[in-house]
């Protein structure tokens, strides 16, 4: 298993999340993008150091698909489309998508984190108050060889983030 963190950093006027391995070695940074047919401010990329480049956004939602959320991946110029499994995203996070071969799944758990999986094997575990506070992902070593995948899981933390903010607003109407 392999730990990796997420940290904010200020680059020439820029906010810029990097992603740092145990000894602490960038293995690739988040920005804000553009991706046509997406919400702008729900836009990310994400940039591996060995050049492997993920975009992911939520699509713009019209009234007929408001409750269950699409989210479209560019990897190094392929897209892919995940979404939401109806009925279950009312409770909990879970989405899914095809990667050529490989089914892919992220959902939230009982504990609260966000968890992936590749062929129903997990592979990862995102953790929003790990050691010291910070965002922390832990992944199986099987990930080493994914960058593609290993780029939807980080960028897929951002849209769970949302999920819960929307959530959350709901939950307290029903209390």
């Amino acid at each position: 298993m392999k730990q990796y963190q997420f940290k904010l950093s200020v680059d020439s006027n820029k906010k810029v999340l990097s992603i740092e391995d145990d000894d602490n070695e960038t293995v690739g940074h988040v920005e804000k993008t553009v991706l046509k047919n997406c919400e702008e401010q729900n836009t990310y990329s994400y940039t591996a150091t060995v050049g492997t480049i993920v975009t992911l956004g939520l699509k713009r939602r019209r009234f007929k698909d408001m409750n269950i959320s699409k989210y479209i991946t560019v990897i190094n110029g392929t897209q892919y489309v995940f979404k939401e499994k109806p009925g279950r995203n009312l409770l909990k996070f879970k989405v899914v998508g095809q990667l050529d071969a490989h089914r892919m799944k992220v959902e939230e758990n009982s504990d609260g984190d966000m968890e992936a999986y590749i062929d129903k094997k997990h592979i990862a575990t995102v953790k929003e108050k790990g050691p010291g506070g910070q965002t922390i992902m832990t992944t199986d070593s099987e990930l080493d060889g994914m960058p593609g995948e290993f780029g939807i899981i980080v960028l897929m933390y951002f849209m769970y983030k949302l999920y819960k903010r929307e959530t959350w607003h709901i939950a307290k109407l029903l209390e």
